[in-house]
């Protein structure tokens, strides 16, 4: 590429044309179809592209472009370089230190969101390989009204501050919606509806299909049941205990397996650790698309029901339930409300399991006779 050549380039008929250098990899002459001519650099630092506009011809000369070009790119391979990976733990630990715990009194709750929602999944993930992707999936996941808008503010000033200290170049939780701070919602599933949500289920195949039931036949959270595990069932006491840091209100919780979970579980290959995996080394997490799929396989079928959330199967259960005479108290017991009294909530980890197993063994009873 020379002076010479480059002054004779025509401008195409429409949009741009770029020219590549033959000498400075990455440096391009862009021609525009209104006859601007201008210099970039593209580049690529491991998944990042780097695109740099160094400025206009003839401003600035073949030869000037060339030294410009060089310079930019060796700066930027140095600065990548003295780049210090930072993963979202570390960022975590270091704002929760010098500003949470300096600026706001309810820094404990700030912290514990962040070790439910957040920590599990980017403990160890480098904050610059954090896309907006990543951050939607994650608020997507997240059960409720509240908690998703509360998670998603905290994610973002985190990367807000990660941004002026200069650790990032831009913030992934920007240009997200808030979610929407919904009303209370009474929505739950007739048993007819139920029962077609629990056939086209079938049709998801696995991990999808048992995940879906195991969420109607248990009444447990969506990120509850996605994150079992085969160590925390015990198949001869017929019980599945949560861990305290599995579930939405941080306590250790047992729910006894009816025969009809027991069934499903017999019925799922193992495929790693997680009972619910796409891969055999994580847990299932795009809950919206699966759901999605769910909806049209319902409506391919003409079995479409009025619009619904996979929490609703919580509602829809625990409704059904007293329906079925089963005392409101077990009800909240099976759906792990927070009982009273500082024993009930520390201690009795087996309190109230023949009731929970003798209403989880009924609930079981009537899902299946709505499939006849």
């Amino acid at each position: 590429m020379t002076d010479s050549r480059v002054s004779s380039l025509k401008p195409p008929a429409n949009g741009q044309q770029e020219y590549a250098d033959d000498l400075v990899q990455g440096l391009r002459l862009r021609v525009g179809a209104g006859g601007r001519k201008s210099w970039i650099v593209r580049a690529r630092l491991g998944k990042r592209q780097i695109n740099k506009t160094l400025g206009s011809y003839p401003v600035i000369k073949v030869a000037d472009a060339r030294d410009i070009a060089r310079e930019f790119l060796i700066g930027l391979v140095r600065d990548d370089h003295q780049r210090e990976e930072r993963t979202f733990g570390e960022l975590a630990d270091h704002w929760i230190e010098k500003v949470a715990k300096v600026k706001n009194k309810s820094w404990h709750n700030q912290k514990r969101r962040l070790e439910i929602y957040v920590l599990p999944h980017w403990s160890d993930r480098d904050i610059a390989e954090i896309r907006r992707r990543d951050v939607i999936e994650l608020i997507d996941g997240i059960d409720g009204a509240v908690a998703p808008g509360r998670v998603l503010a905290i994610t973002r000033t985190l990367f807000r501050y990660a941004l002026g200290k200069d650790w990032l170049e831009a913030s992934p939780a920007e240009a997200i919606p808030n979610p929407s701070q919904d009303k209370p919602r009474d929505r739950f599933l007739s048993i007819s509806e139920l029962a077609r949500v629990h056939q086209a289920a079938d049709l998801l195949g696995y991990p999808f299909g048992g995940f879906i039931k195991m969420m109607i036949l248990s009444g447990q959270r969506r990120t509850e049941v996605a994150s079992m595990k085969w160590s925390d069932l015990d198949l001869k006491q017929k019980t599945w205990v949560l861990k305290s840091e599995n579930t939405k209100s941080a306590r250790i919780h047992l729910v006894p397996l009816s025969p009809a979970m027991l069934e499903l579980l017999d019925a799922t290959p193992q495929f790693g650790p997680f009972i619910w995996s796409s891969d055999g080394q994580s847990h299932v997490k795009a809950y919206s698309a699966a759901k999605t799929k769910l909806d049209k396989l319902m409506a391919a079928q003409g079995q479409d029901i009025e619009p619904w959330r996979l929490h609703d199967l919580r509602r829809t259960m625990a409704t059904h339930m007293v329906r079925l005479s089963v005392p409101e108290l077990v009800v909240g017991r099976v759906l792990n409300h927070a009982p009273q009294g500082v024993t009930a909530r520390t201690y009795a980890l087996h309190s109230y399991e023949a009731e929970k197993r003798e209403a989880l063994t009924k609930w079981g009873e009537e899902v299946a006779s709505s499939l006849i």
